[in-house]
């Protein structure tokens, strides 16, 4: 486990949700600077706190940790249009209830 490797993941998780460090500290209840420590590599998080975070990213721990998001090194995403790409980051910003609520209405407008 690197610490380089849990704060690119964190990073790009950040990015995609479109918050800021301060933002996500306040939801995990840790300080701002602790979460910075985590994003740069300066600090590992402990097995709880990697567990939390990977919870609160909608990631399994192995990709927190290990694999980060895309193991094979490309985002499967990268070649769709842009539009699309933002539409599917906005799906995974949302919270799992509104993503839900997001697919059960699109299956209503599909019929």
């Amino acid at each position: 486990m690197t610490s380089y490797n849990i704060g690119k993941t964190l990073k790009e998780l950040r990015n995609h949700r479109g918050m800021t460090q301060e933002a996500i500290s306040k939801e995990l209840n840790i300080s701002r600077q602790t979460y910075s420590y985590y994003e740069t590599g300066q600090r590992l998080p402990d097995l709880e706190m990697a567990c939390r975070l990977a919870a609160y990213h909608k990631i399994t721990l192995d990709q927190l940790v290990i694999t980060g998001l895309h193991p094979t090194g490309v985002d499967p995403f990268a070649t769709l249009p842009e539009e699309y790409r933002q539409l599917l980051y906005a799906y995974h910003r949302l919270p799992m209830e509104k993503q839900k609520n997001l697919m059960e209405y699109i299956e209503f407008l599909n019929r």
